[in-house]
C-alpha cells in the first residue's frame, strides 16, 4: 500500500517537473528569437502556481564595458510606476484618508474645472486633463531636474480635452497630480510614502526612484537604438521629470516580490484589489490594464521610457506572473508577454513568423509615399520580396508577419500599410518612440 502511494507521488512530481521543463524550453525559444531580431536585451522571470519556472538574462547591461545582464540587473520601469501610485491611493482610501469620488479642487482649488474631476478620473485616465508630454518643452527637458511647480506649469492652465469621465486618454499629468495629492494627504514626500507603504514591507531592496543618482554595479545602461551595427546609449530621464507617473527603477526579482505582495493582500485588501482590477473605460482600471485572455483575467502594465521598456503581467487567481525588463527601447515587449502567456496555457501564438505572400499581394504595397517634403519612402518589389528605401538611401529588406504589417529583422522598425477596398494608399513607420505616417504619391 505504502509503495503504491510513494510510486503515485513520484509519478505526479515527475509529471510536474517535465511540464515545467517543457514550458521553460518553449519560453527560451521565444526569447532567443526576440534577441536574434534585436527585440530583446534584458531579464525575464515567469512564475506559475507559486513556482518560478523561468528566469534568465540576455545581452548586455553595459556593452562598452562588456558587462552582461543578470537576474540582479536594475532597470528603469517607467509607467509600471503607476501601479505603485494607484496602490498607495487605494491604501489611503482604506485608511479613510481619501475617497475615489473626492474632487481635485479639494487639493488644487485653482485647477481648471477641478470641481468636476475626481480621484477616480485621475486613476483611470478619464479626467480630460492635458497630457504633459504633448508639450515640447516638457518632453525635450526630461533629462533635467524640475521642480513640482515647473511640472504643473506644463498642464495646469490648459483646457480639458473632454468632459471628465466620458472618454479614456492616457494621461501622465493625472498620475503626477496623484503623487502631489499623496504628499498633501500624508505630509510626506511621495517617494517616502511608496517606500513605507510598499517597498520596505515587501523587502524590495533594489527598487527606488533616483536612477540617475543610483550607484550600483547592477545598474543597466539604456539604449535608444540597438541593432547589429548600431548601439546608441540614451541619457536617462530624471526622476523629477517622471515623478509618480514613471520614476521607479527595479529588478525582476523585486517585481516578483510585488506580485507576491499583491497575491497575499499584504499591501491592500481583497476589496481594494477588486476595485483596482475592474475596468472602467477602454479596459483600464485603477493603475492597470485588465484583459480577458484564454478566459483568464490578466492584469498588466507596461513601462516605456528612453532606453528601457518593461512588462509586468499577472493572473491573481492562478498565481501567474510574467516580468520582462529590457534596457533597449522596444515596441514588442507586450507581444512578448502575451506570447509567454500563450505558452503557459498551451495556446497558439505568432511572434514575427513570416508570411508567404504572393507577388500579386506584394505589388499592392509598391509605390512612393510622402511623409513630408523631407521624408519620402519607396517600396520596391524584387521577385517575392519587398524592400524599403528612405530618401534614396540603401534598400532594406522587409518581411510580412501580418497582412499589411512588415518588419525589419535587424532593427525595431514596423511598417504598416492601410487603404480602402483593397487599394493601399497610406503608410505608417514606427521606429522607437517615433511614428511617421504618409500617403502614396499618385504616379
Amino acid at each position: 500500500m505504502k509503495k503504491g502511494i510513494v510510486t503515485l507521488f513520484v509519478i505526479i512530481f515527475s509529471s510536474i517537473a517535465a511540464n515545467g521543463q517543457y514550458l521553460s524550453k518553449k519560453i527560451e525559444s521565444l526569447i532567443e528569437k526576440a534577441v536574434k531580431l534585436n527585440r530583446f536585451n534584458g531579464t525575464v522571470l515567469v512564475s506559475k502556481k507559486g513556482k518560478i519556472i523561468y528566469e534568465k538574462a540576455y545581452g548586455y547591461q553595459y556593452i562598452e564595458k562588456n558587462i552582461l545582464n543578470s537576474p540582479n540587473t536594475i532597470y528603469q520601469i517607467g509607467s509600471i510606476t503607476k501601479e505603485f501610485t494607484a496602490a498607495v491611493v487605494l491604501k489611503l482610501i482604506e485608511n479613510h484618508q481619501l475617497s475615489l469620488d473626492e474632487k481635485l479642487s479639494n487639493y488644487f482649488p485653482d485647477f481648471v474645472r477641478g470641481n468636476e474631476i475626481t480621484i477616480k478620473h485621475l486613476l483611470t485616465h478619464t479626467s480630460g486633463i492635458y497630457e504633459i508630454l504633448r508639450d515640447p518643452n516638457a518632453f525635450n527637458t526630461g533629462t533635467q531636474p524640475r521642480t513640482k511647480k515647473q511640472m504643473l506649469s506644463y498642464f495646469i492652465n490648459k483646457p480639458l480635452d473632454f468632459e471628465p469621465g466620458t472618454q479614456y486618454s492616457y494621461c501622465n499629468s493625472g498620475y503626477m497630480l496623484l503623487g502631489l495629492i499623496i504628499e498633501k494627504v500624508t505630509g510626506n514626500p511621495y517617494e517616502q510614502v511608496v517606500k513605507d507603504f510598499i517597498l520596505k514591507p515587501l523587502g524590495m531592496k533594489h527598487t527606488g526612484f533616483d536612477f540617475v543618482g543610483l550607484q550600483s554595479s547592477d545598474k543597466a545602461l539604456g539604449y535608444s537604438k540597438y541593432t547589429k551595427t548600431t548601439k546608441e546609449a540614451s541619457v536617462p530621464w530624471d526622476s523629477t521629470a517622471t515623478y509618480s507617473a514613471g520614476s521607479l527603477y527595479s529588478t525582476v526579482e523585486d517585481l516578483y516580490r510585488w506580485h507576491k505582495g499583491l497575491l497575499n493582500y499584504k499591501i491592500y485588501n481583497k476589496a481594494s484589489l477588486e476595485k483596482a482590477t475592474t475596468p472602467f473605460l477602454e479596459g483600464y482600471g485603477l493603475g492597470c490594464w485588465i484583459d480577458l485572455i484564454y478566459d483568464k483575467k490578466v492584469v498588466s502594465h507596461g513601462g516605456n521610457i528612453f532606453g528601457f521598456t518593461g512588462y509586468f503581467g499577472r493572473i491573481q487567481e492562478e498565481d501567474v506572473s510574467i516580468i520582462i525588463l529590457n534596457n533597449i527601447f522596444n515596441r514588442q515587449i507586450e507581444t512578448i508577454g502575451h506570447s509567454i502567456l500563450a505558452i503557459l496555457y498551451d495556446k497558439p501564438y505568432s511572434f514575427f513568423d513570416e508570411l508567404n505572400l504572393t507577388p500579386t499581394i506584394l505589388e499592392k504595397y509598391v509605390g512612393e509615399y510622402e511623409v513630408n517634403a523631407n521624408y519620402k519612402v519607396k517600396i520596391i518589389r524584387i521577385d517575392n520580396q519587398l524592400f524599403i528605401q528612405t530618401n534614396n538611401a540603401t534598400l532594406i529588406e522587409i518581411f510580412p508577419y501580418k497582412e499589411n504589417t512588415f518588419f525589419q529583422k535587424d532593427d525595431d522598425i514596423t511598417i504598416v500599410f492601410k487603404g480602402e477596398k483593397g487599394a493601399i494608399n497610406k503608410i505608417t513607420i514606427m521606429e522607437g518612440l517615433s511614428t511617421k505616417s504618409g500617403g502614396k504619391i499618385k504616379q
